[in-house]
């Protein structure tokens, strides 16, 4: 299973991998364990999403200081 939301996708913090498996049935819920498919590493689902909110962020404030730096400066 691929954790993403529309570009940004959740990947592994020990392999990089992006594919994880639930490790209970059903659908995931904040709480739900999940591994990676690649190295096992464990992690839960709401982890992947905060990791995905995170980069999220990082790339609005990177837009926001790239706005900022092409903005022209009124004249006095």
């Amino acid at each position: 299973m691929i954790v993403a939301v529309r570009d940004i996708t959740a990947h592994c913090r020990k392999c990089g991998k992006t594919d994880f498996q639930l490790l209970s049935g059903g659908e995931p819920r904040l709480t739900s364990a999940m591994a990676c498919s690649s190295c096992g590493q464990r992690t839960t689902y709401r982890e992947l999403l905060e990791q995905i909110g995170e980069e999220a962020m990082k790339r609005a404030n990177e837009a926001l200081a790239a706005l900022k730096k092409k903005k022209p400066k009124p004249g006095k």
